[in-house]
């Protein structure tokens, strides 16, 4: 060998041993949970609720839909991979069994918890380099990551992929983001090029720190969707052609012994020329050439109270009570193949509102903020009792109303007619919970609701819906 390429061996052989010493210092973080959960209802899983299994809808069907019971189990694996404090690889995997016994010996998400299992199933929900930089005191996520609003996620709480630049301030932090939710060519529209047929939001959050006691926030979010030509899960094509700007407030203060936050959001923008009924599963702005003025707020609190700690939630959500004018008062709430990517958990909620504990079988009566372009008041009280160091205790009601009735209104087929009534109905839970250890919790969940007029005698017959009850009992690890 010659001594040139003697000294290329070396070289790089050099090369190679330096790249493989950040390697060998990389440090793995694996972490996880798993969750089992027996469910008996005569709402989740049951005729009741509408063709996605998500939201309540009794209308034309029997008074009393029966009562289900199914074992539904759910599994995230998170690994990250660490090079330093600057530099992090984040992933986060998931693998469901929507019920035992669905399916065996196919490829399909949420399925094989048949005999025989032997499914692929296996969710990627995120995938990210964060990367942090403690001089310029600022961060940078680039990927599909996990993103709230800072309105408690009536807007959008969901996976997404886009990146996401935060700065912080000696009392303050900024973020400043940008996603793209939906992209295609060739689908609908064989003219289609990427990037051109897009929906993409863009997104400013930013947080003051007033005092000890005081934080507040203003955030901005921006949608624009071009005509965004898909097909839904039968081939159907969908479009969605509309600008969506979302400015708002919000706060957290601690009084004494009181602590309350809150918001409130100003919804403004314009739909298209074309009609759309596409990406939200309610019916989100079902009409062309419509200006959108939509509100939102919100007060919470929270309390000492005795042993334990009392808790309180009001939201309101503007709704849509007319189809005639130039103008929509409905709340845009953005979804994906007919689900919604947003919710409200705060209240507690077991069935008037989405449970936090529901997993592939996630329904209620009040499913995201627009809920079916009739907005919601939505008010509820809770107590958390720590009763051992082992056990715990929390009972929670809860009231729920549209704001503005519509169309989409059941009607009462006793009378033929829509009832005048705006009250969707008044919920009751319960929840006790066991730590078996620091990482093992059982827990059994209870709700049961007294429905309102407003779904008075809109089921076959005429008659009322059954007062919809659910029963959990569940089993949660982590890592």
């Amino acid at each position: 060998m010659r001594v040139s390429s003697k000294l290329l061996v070396l070289a790089l052989s050099g090369a190679l041993t330096a790249t493989a010493v950040p390697a060998l210092a990389l440090e793995n973080e694996f972490h996880g949970m798993f969750q089992l959960q027996f469910d008996n209802s005569n709402f989740n899983g049951t005729r009741n609720l509408d063709d996605a299994g998500a939201r309540y809808n009794p209308q034309l069907k029997p008074a009393d839909p029966g009562s289900a019971n199914f074992f539904e189990q759910r599994a995230r694996l998170y690994y990250t991979a660490k090079a330093s404090q600057e530099v992090k690889l984040v992933t986060k995997f998931e693998l469901d069994y929507s019920f035992w016994g669905n399916s065996s010996y196919t490829t399909h998400r949420n399925q094989g918890g048949a005999l025989g299992a032997d499914t692929v199933n296996l969710e990627t929900k995120n995938l990210y380099l964060d990367l942090n930089s403690p001089t310029l005191s600022t961060s940078a996520k680039m990927g599909m990551q996990g993103v709230d609003d800072a309105f408690k996620g009536i807007f959008v709480s969901a996976d997404m992929a886009g990146i996401l630049l935060t700065h912080e301030y000696q009392k303050a932090s900024a973020s400043l983001g940008y996603f793209r939710w939906n992209d295609t060519t060739g689908q609908v529209n064989p003219f289609s090029d990427l990037g051109r047929d897009a929906r993409n939001m863009v997104l400013f959050d930013g947080k003051y720190k007033v005092s000890d006691a005081t934080t507040l926030g203003l955030a901005y979010y921006f949608v624009y969707s071009n005509k965004v030509n898909v097909q839904d899960g039968n081939g159907n094509p969908l479009v969605e052609d509309l600008t969506v700007s979302n400015l708002g407030a919000n706060f957290v203060t601690a009084l004494g012994p009181v602590t309350l936050d809150g918001f409130a959001i100003y919804q403004f923008g314009h739909n298209g020329s074309e009609n759309h009924y596409t990406f939200n599963p309610s019916p989100g702005g079902l009409d062309a050439n419509k200006h959108r003025n939509a509100w939102a707020a919100n007060l919470g609190g929270r309390s000492k109270l005795g042993p334990g700690t009392l808790r309180s939630e009001f939201l309101y959500v503007s709704g849509e009570g007319s189809e005639d004018d130039g103008n929509t008062n409905a709340f845009y709430t953005p979804g994906n193949f007919g689900y919604s990517e947003s919710g409200f958990w705060n209240n507690e909620m077991v069935i008037l509102g989405r449970d936090k504990n529901g997993l592939t079988n996630d329904s209620a009566i009040v499913f995201d903020a627009n809920n079916k372009d009739q907005g919601v008041f939505f008010g509820s009280v809770g107590y958390d009792l720590p009763i051992t160091k082992s056990i715990s205790a929390s009972a929670n009601a809860g009231f729920a109303a549209v704001a503005k009735a519509n169309i989409f209104k059941p009607v009462n087929l006793k009378t033929g007619k829509q009832n005048s009534s705006n009250y969707l109905g008044t919920e009751i839970n319960g929840e006790t919970n066991y730590k078996f250890t620091d990482t093992v919790t059982f827990s059994a969940r209870a709700g049961y609701v007294f429905l309102g007029s407003y779904w008075d005698g809109v089921s076959t017959g005429g008659k009322d819906p059954s007062n919809p009850w659910d029963v959990k009992v569940l089993v949660n690890y982590t890592f």
